[in-house]
């Protein structure tokens, strides 16, 4: 039986939204350093690539063993649009109506951990003052505009992602001449 493409899309898009916002609601819930310390190793660790392998070699199987590459990215980016509709939809939540203070909180931590991280560079005063004050700036609210803004940014890296992994899941059928 073959996959249906929308569902099982729709389907790991939840278990990635899902597991995003568990992250990030129950980091907030231990404490602002572990939070700020979960969202930004979030970033960089791909769990998200990790589920959206897994099922997309479970829709290659439901298929019969094959997936065009139409197909993959049909299902890859799905996941990934639904996950972050759920995840500014929870960061909105959060940001805005949970914890007001947070993003105060947090950008003055994230401001904290780059000078930090500058100063170990051995950048100049002058250097690490300048990025300070454009970053304190870029920081300054979590509205429903920097979180769509953010959201739409992102899609565009998911996109990325979704092509790359769509060339690791793919597996087209071969048609030999008679």
């Amino acid at each position: 039986m073959k996959a249906n493409l929308i569902n099982e899309g729709i389907k790991y898009g939840v278990i990635c939204g899902l597991t995003a916002v568990l992250l990030m609601y129950g980091s907030w819930a231990v404490d602002i350093s572990t939070f700020t310390s979960v969202m930004f190793t979030t970033t960089f660790v791909p769990y998200m690539i990790a589920i959206l392998l897994i099922g997309g070699f479970a829709v290659r199987k439901q298929n019969g063993g094959y997936l065009t590459f139409q197909e993959g990215l049909k299902f890859n980016f799905l996941s990934y649009a639904i996950a972050a509709v759920i995840i500014a939809i929870a960061t909105y939540v959060l940001y805005n109506i949970i914890d007001e203070t947070l993003t105060e909180k947090s950008a003055q931590i994230g401001l904290e951990k780059t000078r930090a991280m500058m100063e170990k560079f051995g950048a100049s005063e002058e250097d690490i003052e300048k990025t300070m004050a454009s970053s304190a700036e870029s920081m300054k609210k979590t509205g429903l505009k920097e979180i769509l803004m953010g959201t739409g940014l992102g899609l565009i890296w998911d996109f990325v992602k979704s092509l790359l992994l769509t060339l690791v899941i793919r597996k087209e059928e071969k048609f030999e001449d008679q």
